[in-house]
């Protein structure tokens, strides 16, 4: 039940990756401008005539915003100005209207006709924070400021960042005042849910490390997701509303970034019970070291460019994980394909990540959702090994509990076995150290040693019983002809037989237990008590073998009783019993047939069926009796007893046949 709802919460957290990664859709009537686009003018110099209403636009660059500008001049250094113009409807301006700017690196100044009415994240420019790069702005716009028709933007952007500077993300418009507030809410509300994600994940195997504490790639796991949790919780707005310190939290964001891929190796390696590479401690130290150097040197600008050279190596931790998962789907590991499908993924989210902070791509982030993938992909492999691991032991379980089955099984048969002869010996064993006639004694050791001899014999059987239970299928098989390999294996002396099968018919199985069945129903020691026992092997239609063996006794009693021997529960053990148990586990393993029924109150008739090739050119099989053993000297003395008339007409036949085929053979010698 457990299991089943572990699965369930998977599923909806899929869904809901499905949902949170598509954009929010805003009301469009609510949205008086869209400021994005390839037209904005842009100038790179110290100067603020661009501000001046009769400035000539027409003399300014155009480029792309959002864009980072560090892509057009990479060179300069100092102030960057961007111009724009739109138009406001009577309608529009009679709402209270603001300006909404993506993320902008490092700090800006908005003007709206020339007038200021913000910087850095600040309205009005009170108490700016120059510590603001990468936030979001919303700018309230005075209404007095907006005119109906035309109005001129003019955005001031400076940044000492080595690899970014200007509008790096939107949405870049003109909304309503609460409709900003809520698109910036919304997307901090879907990160937060990630976040939870990420912690529920890691709680979920936290736990279950403490369950199993050999299991240390849950823990690394479990680690690894509260790592990233904390790194997109120290970046999200809302940490704001919390403390608006935008330094302590931009250098919690950087520790654990720096912590991060560190942790992502370590999983891999628990994951895929690896050992840890030769400098991989080292690698550790070295991202303490970068945190300390941060902590001495209080400067966000000086981070950032830091970690702007510093995340193009997460290409080579991925890489190595890469190589390692690669190297594992060769060596067919479970999970690897699953790992490797969630790292293709988390590979294109860090490359999408990398081109939208360099401003060469604008568009939504990857990173929360890839990385959500990644655990539930990495939290289904695991589970999957759990069930797996879980599936071997309850084998294992079933195979010591088979083996105590058995255990007790042989005990049982030793029990029901030996104890009465064990009692008889002894019994014996008394009487012969209280005897004083040494006649006897030579009578009782006699004795003794009969007991001891059917003793071996059964503890063979049991031995043999117990073997055979345990076993699931045949070790090997081959594939002979089958009438070259039967006549080496029916006794000669013990049973008169005949063969109509296909010569070129083949059997494909275990030949040791092929062997052992016939043999063993042969010299079943009941059937020495019937008067005939005859033994005829025919082939069907199919092309399946049929060893069909016919035993008459003349007392009806004697069959039936018989017949009730073998298909009665074996609660209470014989020797016979035992003997029989072995055939009926044979016939299991050979995966044959065996029927038998009793004929006309006289004759019990034993069917084994066995599977065999037939020849593909023949769908009917050849009819061809190969040889017809004479009876044996038993057989002889017991045919002085009264026979059935049936049974003596059907011998003479049999003997009529024999020497209707050895006619022409004689011929063909004296010619």
């Amino acid at each position: 039940m457990i299991k089943n709802r572990f699965f369930l919460q998977i599923a909806l957290l899929l869904l809901l990756v499905g949902f949170a990664d598509c954009s929010r859709v805003t009301d469009k009537s609510t949205v008086a401008v869209s400021l994005e686009g390839e037209d904005w003018g842009i100038q790179f110099e110290h100067s603020t005539d661009i501000l001046n209403p009769d400035f000539n636009a027409n003399s300014l660059e155009l480029t792309k915003v959002p864009g980072n500008f560090r892509n057009i001049n990479r060179s300069y250094r100092g102030p960057i100005w961007i111009r724009k113009s739109f138009e406001i409807t009577k309608d529009q301006n009679e709402k209270s209207l603001s300006l909404q700017l993506g993320r902008i690196y490092q700090s800006d100044e908005v003007f709206i006709n020339g007038v200021l009415i913000g910087k850095n994240n600040s309205a009005f420019g009170e108490n700016p924070d120059d510590y603001s790069f990468g936030r979001p702005r919303i700018y309230p716009i005075p209404h007095h400021l907006l005119l109906e028709g035309e109005n001129i933007l003019v955005i001031k952007i400076d940044s000492d960042l080595s690899t970014s500077a200007g509008i790096i993300t939107g949405p870049i418009r003109v909304v309503t005042y609460e409709e900003a507030l809520e698109g910036n809410f919304y997307d901090s509300l879907v990160e937060l849910i990630f976040v939870g994600f990420y912690l529920f994940i890691a709680l979920f195997f936290f736990i279950n490390y403490f369950k199993m504490p050999d299991k240390k790639e849950y823990l690394s796991f479990s680690i690894l997701a509260l790592i990233f949790s904390a790194f997109e919780l120290s970046r999200n707005e809302s940490r704001f509303l919390l403390w608006d310190h935008f330094l302590a939290f931009k250098l919690i964001e950087y520790g654990f970034l720096l912590i991060l891929p560190y942790g992502f190796i370590k999983f891999i390696q628990d994951f895929f019970e690896l050992k840890p590479f030769r400098y991989q401690l080292v690698y550790l130290v070295f991202q303490i070291l970068f945190l300390l150097v941060f902590i001495v040197i209080p400067k966000p600008v000086f981070w950032y460019n830091f970690i702007g050279y510093w995340d193009i190596h997460l290409f080579f931790v991925v890489g190595y994980a890469t190589y390692l998962t690669f190297h594992k789907l060769r060596e067919n590991a479970k999970g690897a394909l699953i790992h490797l499908t969630a790292l293709v993924y988390l590979l294109y989210a860090i490359f999408k990540e990398v081109l939208i902070e360099r401003g060469y791509l604008n568009a939504t982030s990857s990173l929360e959702t890839s990385f959500l993938v990644y655990l539930l992909l990495m939290t289904l492999a695991l589970r999957f090994q759990f069930l797996m691991m879980k599936r071997k032991l309850q084998s294992r379980y079933d195979r010591l509990k088979e083996a105590d089955s058995l255990r007790e099984k042989i005990f049982f048969y030793m029990d029901a076995m030996i104890s009465g002869p064990l009692q008889q010996m002894k019994e014996k064993l008394k009487s012969f150290r209280e005897g004083t006639e040494k006649a006897k004694e030579k009578t009782i050791i006699k004795e003794v040693l009969s007991i001891q001899s059917s003793i071996d014999t059964v503890m063979d059987d049991i031995i043999e019983l117990s073997r055979l239970e345990v076993m699931k299928e045949v070790p090997f098989k081959d594939q002979v002809n089958f009438i070259s390999f039967i006549k080496d294996v029916i006794p000669d002396d013990e049973i008169t037989y005949s063969i109509k099968v296909h010569p070129e018919t083949e059997i494909n199985n275990s030949l040791d237990l092929v062997n052992s069945i016939v043999v063993r129903l042969v010299d079943f020691p009941p059937f020495k008590e019937f008067s005939h026992n005859d033994l005829i092997i025919t082939q069907d239609l199919k092309g399946n073998i049929h060893f069909r063996f016919l035993l008459f006794h003349s007392n009806p009693k004697v069959t039936m009783r018989l017949f009730n021997e073998l298909i009665e529960n074996y609660e209470t053990l014989s020797p016979n019993k035992v003997k029989w148990a072995i055939i009926l586990e044979i016939v299991r393993l050979l995966n044959a047939k065996i029927d038998f029924k009793i004929i006309k109150r006289k004759y019990l008739k034993i069917d084994l069926g066995l599977n065999a090739i037939a020849p593909q050119n023949s769908s009917v099989p050849i009819s061809k009796m190969v040889s017809l053993q004479q009876p044996t000297a038993q057989s002889q003395e017991k045919s002085t007893e009264k026979e059935d008339f049936r049974v003596t007409l059907k011998r003479i036949w049999n003997r009529l046949k024999q020497i209707e085929i050895k006619l022409p053979d004689l011929k063909n010698k004296k010619k």
